[in-house]
């Protein structure tokens, strides 16, 4: 799939050059075909002008995103008037016209079919102005990523080595386990495209494990505060031998032990069954139409108590994430906001449950690496160990995952406290359609 992608693209280049890259980003904004970014990495890796590239591409989008727009506005607004009346398409207006900028750059950002936004910013008379510069903000950092990337990859050969698999898969679990999007989900989508990966299954369980200590180790630097006053707990409760049952360390344990009763019986079944893109995307529907209903719900909400049933349910929600494609720090933080918590209490008790349930998966994992066989009699026969990724792999995707988790950590914490988890529902959901519509 990917050489003869990569061999018609090459054609095309060859073929048409910088009126080809023009003409095709033109119409990447209003119809239906491939994305238009391999064959920039293609065309920037393969000798043409960045410059010149980067400068089509530029005018290029602007014009298609007009034509777009002015279909919609022309074509598709008279038709969505006449199927939905007036009084209910001004209420859809408002609603685009408040949040639409934010999804403009969103799906501009992402590979989701930039068509649904040209046209439905016509269709719904978005300010023209403030959709062109959302267009330029999401369209224009993921072209020029896009072009350099392929620049620096083709030339400097980096797909021929693992350490670019290793950056990618760190980079991705980081990011995705703290913005609620699927780390999980998003981890099986780049290894069955990643065009490299030296890995085989038993070795990606593992990778996997050195992947979460790296997330784990951010939760526990960024909420440092946090977990002194939970070791000050427990200290004083075994120097006064007495559980305080009110306590913060009561609710992180209670909310821990579903999850680990789920991994337990069904984490074998569930990998065996669900670990797909078509589960995936799925899922990520089922999510995004959740955080919708989330975002709804907690409009008004002011409390930041954990209480025991608070926790027992967050709990519950967080042993879901062991479906690939459902998020542990979205099911969590959505399941505490639908029980009138505050966004940034829910993300914070979150993160803290997130961290247990990490560590203890990371401790049973480690443990699994060497599989003890006995002889029948009580006695170690024989010692085998799980296949290991190289140390060199590991170490590169270890520290990109905690790098890239501090800054998950910090983007979610700040958003959760002006906005709701409305764009990433957008973003699940509009991700969901791509992966049924490209991938599977």
């Amino acid at each position: 799939m990917w050489d003869a992608l990569i061999e018609a693209t090459k054609a095309f280049i060859i073929e048409y050059g910088y009126s080809g890259i023009f003409a095709l980003t033109i119409v990447e904004q209003f119809i239906f075909p491939p994305p238009a970014d391999p064959l920039l990495a293609l065309a920037a890796g393969n000798g043409l002008s960045m410059w010149k590239i980067l400068t089509l591409v530029f005018f290029g989008t602007v014009i298609g995103a007009t034509i777009g727009y002015y279909l919609g506005k022309k074509l598709g607004h008279p038709v969505a008037t006449w199927l939905f009346g007036k009084k209910r398409l001004k209420k859809v207006e408002m609603y685009i016209k408040k949040w639409g900028f934010w999804g403009i750059i969103i799906v501009g950002i992402t590979p989701i079919p930039f068509k649904l936004v040209t046209w439905g910013a016509g269709v719904f008379e978005m300010p023209f102005k403030k959709y062109m510069t959302g267009v330029i903000l999401g369209r224009m950092p993921r072209y020029i990523f896009s072009a350099y990337a392929g620049k620096l990859i083709i030339e400097s050969k980096l797909l021929e080595g693992e350490n670019l698999s290793a950056l990618i898969l760190g980079a991705l679990q980081g990011i995705t386990e703290f913005l609620p999007i699927s780390s999980s989900g998003h981890l099986v989508i780049a290894q069955s495209i990643l065009p490299n990966l030296p890995l085989n299954v038993s070795e990606m369980v593992t990778f996997d494990v050195f992947l979460h200590g790296g997330s784990l180790i951010a939760i526990l630097l960024y909420f440092w505060k946090d977990w002194i006053v939970v070791l000050k707990e427990i200290g004083g409760m075994i120097k006064a031998l007495n559980f305080k049952t009110d306590s913060l360390t009561s609710k992180l344990i209670l909310g821990t032990i579903p999850a680990i009763i789920a991994a337990l019986l069904f984490e074998g079944l569930i990998s065996e069954k669900l670990r797909n893109l078509t589960a995936v995307a799925i899922f990520f529907i089922i999510v995004g139409l959740v955080y919708f209903y989330t975002a709804w719900k907690g409009r008004w909400n002011y409390r930041e108590k954990i209480t025991h049933k608070k926790a027992l349910w967050i709990g519950l929600s967080q042993a879901l994430a062991l479906i690939p494609g459902v998020s542990r720090a979205g099911s969590t933080i959505a399941t505490g906001v639908t029980l009138g918590l505050k966004r940034e209490a829910a993300a914070r008790f979150s993160f803290m449950l997130g961290a247990i349930a990490i560590l203890a998966a990371n401790v049973y994992s480690l443990l699994g690496l060497v599989l003890l066989k006995s002889n029948g009699k009580g006695d170690v026969a024989e010692i085998t160990t799980r296949a290991l990724p190289s140390l060199e792999f590991t170490l590169v995707g270890t520290i990109t995952s905690f790098l890239a988790s501090l800054i998950g950590i910090y983007l979610l914490m700040h958003i959760l406290k002006k906005y709701s988890m409305r764009a990433f529902g957008i973003y699940l959901i509009l991700g969901g359609v791509s992966i049924l519509t490209y991938l599977v």
